[in-house]
């Protein structure tokens, strides 16, 4: 064996990944410096972000953080530290996403070095390239969520899993292991979907160690310190965990329509089988001309004996694509949890397919036109979704200048935005009931509802935001005032009450 190779080997590993972070960091700084979002939209971000700064608040003033948190709090947890350095602004979770997310390109290399046969470190870095620049990827990279910093500590689990089952006398690897695969699950509840995968690396490092009187101290702190924290952080949690049993349902694989996905779209027409398998086909992470080389690479794996390496894919892209096919929701972000090994696994059915003559010249336009695809994709989804989310903040501004300020709105799935960027008192339609409406609209104050009217109709006729909607229309009228885009501010006046200064807008901005 030639030991002089082994540092300029380790240098060459930690070289190529440091480029692979830079350059994976360097997209996602140009996303935002392009767009110039601030990682802040829609509801659950600014939930995480108000949650980071109530656990800056108890770090730094003893202040208890208020109950009712909907969510795990490992990312509001490290978005609170980092708030420590930034200040309490919301440049302190886009850091944190950011970070983390441009970690997912070289740790997927990392992975794809110990998951892929020998001759694979190529594979492994066309995979990684991928996720550096998938439009998926980036998109969870720039948004104060917790998708792109669960799928990091998912693969520095896995890696430092793999590690160990190469080197099983380094029993603190199964620690690490453990440590950050419960980080993830602290992170994002759906990162326990990989737990099986992670088993079978952890399994076959103590199978060829034989030294488990030695490995079990360490394997049982990290243990009970990681179940100690899992505790702590979904004690008295306000999400319900076992709703999302509750609704699965395997017939939701092959059943397209969800009433509360938007009509017309691929996630409301689409069964779950094939809405899952996204990562095969979709521009956010391979395309359809890279995809299909999965299957592929799976099957050379299979035939070139490496039942290991076959078993721990198969178990990471499966499990969790079992789950979410069940269940009544569709998100493309839910695939980041097992979007890795469909890559690697289409990664290596192209490399291998490369030294061909004739297929190889195939493969390089297919990975060419791929990259182009998934490039010319990620931009325009970031730039249509960063659109959106300034327009919301738009239409707030343009709401406060038109009502009173004393004015109540309701608001149906931006009443976040309201609170962050309005002195309006904003309440959310789909938490408020027969009383409370009722309470709202004797107590003397103009109220407005502002919705997305078509919406409402068609995907939430039968729940709080349609039920209330009805409500306010059997005791008064709505009165239309203006229109941005798809939302509409309407003016609710009581039956024989006729509100002035308020004409009927004529025309959308």
């Amino acid at each position: 064996m030639n030991t002089s190779a082994l540092p300029s080997q380790a240098a060459w590993l930690w070289r190529t990944a440091t480029l692979l972070f830079a350059g994976a960091l360097i997209v996602r700084v140009f996303a935002v410096t392009a767009t110039g979002f601030d990682g802040l939209y829609g509801q659950d971000a600014y939930a995480y972000f108000d949650q980071a700064m109530a656990l800056r608040a108890t770090l730094l003033q003893g202040i208890p953080a208020p109950p009712g948190f909907h969510w795990p709090q490992g990312y509001p947890a490290l978005v609170a530290l980092m708030s420590l350095a930034v200040g309490g602004v919301p440049i302190a979770a886009q850091l944190v996403s950011l970070v983390m997310g441009s970690l997912v390109a070289p740790l997927t290399y990392l992975v794809g070095r110990k998951l892929l046969p020998s001759g694979g470190d190529g594979a492994a870095i066309l995979a990684a390239v991928l996720t550096a620049i998938g439009g998926q990827a980036v998109l969870s990279s720039i948004v104060s969520m917790s998708d792109a910093t669960a799928l990091a500590l998912i693969l520095l689990s896995m890696w430092t899993a793999l590690e160990f089952a190469t080197t099983p006398r380094r029993r603190c690897l199964l620690a690490l292991a453990v440590v950050f695969g419960c980080a993830a699950v602290a992170t994002r509840w759906a990162s326990i979907l990989v737990a099986p995968a992670l088993a079978v690396p952890a399994l076959r490092g103590l199978a060829y160690g034989r030294r488990l009187r030695h490995i079990f101290p360490a394997l049982l702190a990290a243990a009970l310190g990681s179940g100690a924290v899992l505790f702590t952080l979904f004690h008295n949690q306000a999400f319900d965990l076992m709703g999302y049993f509750r609704n699965w349902n395997l017939l939701n694989a092959v059943w397209g329509p969800i009433p509360e996905i938007p009509a017309g779209t691929l996630s409301a027409k689409a069964p779950g089988l094939l809405y899952y398998l996204a990562p095969l086909y979709h521009p956010a992470f391979l395309g359809p001309l890279l995809g299909p080389l999965a299957g592929w690479g799976l099957w050379r794996l299979w035939r070139d004996n490496e039942p290991y390496r076959s078993l721990t894919l198969v178990l990471w892209a499966g499990v969790p694509f079992f789950f979410f096919v069940g269940l009544p929701l569709r998100n493309l972000r839910f695939c980041l949890t097992n979007a890795v090994p469909f890559i690697l696994l289409a990664a290596w059915g192209a490399w291998i397919l490369l030294p061909r003559p004739f297929l190889g010249k195939a493969i390089r336009v297919v990975i060419g036109l791929s990259l182009a695809l998934i490039v010319a994709w990620g931009a325009r989804r970031i730039e249509s979704f960063t659109s959106a989310a300034r327009a919301i903040i738009h239409t707030v501004h343009s709401v406060e200048a038109l009502v009173p300020a004393h004015a109540i709105v309701l608001t149906f799935e931006i009443t976040q935005t309201f609170e962050h960027h309005s002195d309006l008192q904003t309440f959310e339609l789909f938490d408020q009931n027969e009383a409370t409406l009722g309470m709202l609209i004797k107590g003397g104050r103009p109220v407005f509802l502002l919705t997305q009217p078509d919406d409402v109709i068609a995907r939430w006729q039968n729940q709080a935001p349609g039920i209330n909607t009805r409500w306010l229309e059997d005791h008064g009228s709505l009165q239309e005032i203006e229109a941005w885009g798809l939302y509409t501010l309407r003016r609710f006046e009581e039956h024989c009450v006729h509100q002035a200064g308020f004409p009927r807008a004529e025309a959308a901005s």
